[in-house]
C-alpha cells in the first residue's frame, strides 16, 4: 500500500529541502541556511544599462532616473565641504590612539550630537536572538531637540552642552561615556568650533548671558511634505502677536521666543 505524505501542504520529508539535499538539523546549521541556499529554478538574467552621469553635479543615475532627481537640472548647488586635516588624521592614524577613535566612533558621534533620536522599536525580529543584530524601526524616526537649558539639578545633554556651562563641556561628555579619551574629545570640540557653522551659531547663543526665557520649538510633523524652497536670506525675523501664549499656536513649523 502506498503511503502518502502526512501533510499534503508539505510533501517533502522533514530531513530534505526542495532540491533534495539534506536539511540542516542543528541550530547552527539552520542559521547558515540562507548562505548555502541553492535554487533549481531557471531565472532569466536581466542586466540594466550602465548608469548615466549628470552633467551638472556628476551624480550617477540608474536606468530610468532623471536628472531632475539629483540636482533639479543644476538648480540645486551644494558647495563641497573640505575635510578638516585634524579629522582626517584621526581617521588615518594607525597608532593605538587612532584605532581607539575608530573603534568607538559611534560613541564619539553620540556625545557631540545636537539632538536625541525618537523611534518606536519593533522588537519582534530581534527577540529571536539569532544571527546579526537587527535594528528595526516601526513608523517614522524623529530627531528631537529639547530646551536650550537643562532642567534644575540635571547636567546638560546634547545641544545644551554647546551652550550651557561650556567650561565643563568635556567633563559632561565624559559623564555620558567615561571610556572616551579626553584629548580626542577636546580635539573634536576644536574641530567643530572651527569648521562647523551650526556649532558657531549655537556658541553665539551662549554669549548672551542675560537671556531670561528662550525656547526653540520644532514641530515633528510639518504640514506640507517635501518642501524644497531654497533660502533667500541668512537671517529671519518675525513679529509674533501673543507670543507669550506660544503653546496655543500650532500653525508654525519653527518658532523661537527670546
Amino acid at each position: 500500500m502506498h503511503r502518502g505524505p502526512a501533510n499534503p501542504e508539505h510533501p517533502h520529508q522533514p530531513n530534505e529541502i526542495e532540491d533534495g539535499s539534506p536539511a540542516p538539523t542543528s541550530r547552527t546549521g539552520r542559521r547558515n541556511i540562507a548562505r548555502n541556499y541553492r535554487s533549481s529554478d531557471n531565472v532569466r538574467v536581466f542586466q540594466l544599462p550602465q548608469p548615466t552621469i549628470c552633467p551638472h553635479c556628476a551624480a550617477p543615475l540608474f536606468h530610468k532616473e532623471t536628472k531632475n532627481l539629483c540636482c533639479k537640472l543644476g538648480k540645486v548647488i551644494l558647495p563641497a565641504i573640505p575635510v578638516p586635516p585634524q579629522l582626517l588624521a584621526l581617521y588615518t592614524d594607525q597608532t593605538t590612539r587612532g584605532r581607539h577613535f575608530r573603534q568607538n566612533i559611534r560613541a564619539y558621534n553620540h556625545v557631540f550630537s545636537f539632538t536625541s533620536m525618537g523611534v518606536t522599536l519593533d522588537e519582534t525580529l530581534p527577540a529571536f536572538n539569532q544571527g546579526l543584530y537587527t535594528f528595526r524601526a516601526h513608523g517614522a524616526i524623529y530627531h528631537k531637540i529639547g530646551s536650550l537649558l537643562p532642567t534644575p539639578g540635571n547636567r546638560p545633554r546634547f545641544l545644551q552642552m554647546f551652550i550651557y556651562d561650556t567650561e565643563h563641556e568635556t567633563s559632561h561628555r565624559l559623564a555620558e561615556n567615561n571610556g572616551l579619551d579626553t584629548e580626542i574629545l577636546n580635539e573634536i570640540k576644536d574641530i567643530l568650533d572651527t569648521h562647523n557653522p551650526y556649532v558657531k551659531t549655537f556658541r553665539q547663543i551662549a554669549q548672551h548671558t542675560q537671556l531670561q526665557s528662550c525656547q526653540l520649538l520644532i514641530r515633528e510633523r510639518p504640514s506640507t511634505d517635501r518642501q524644497y524652497i531654497l533660502p533667500t536670506a541668512s537671517q529671519v525675523a518675525a513679529v509674533l502677536v501673543g507670543a507669550e501664549d506660544f503653546a496655543e499656536s500650532t500653525d508654525r513649523d519653527i518658532k523661537v521666543i527670546l
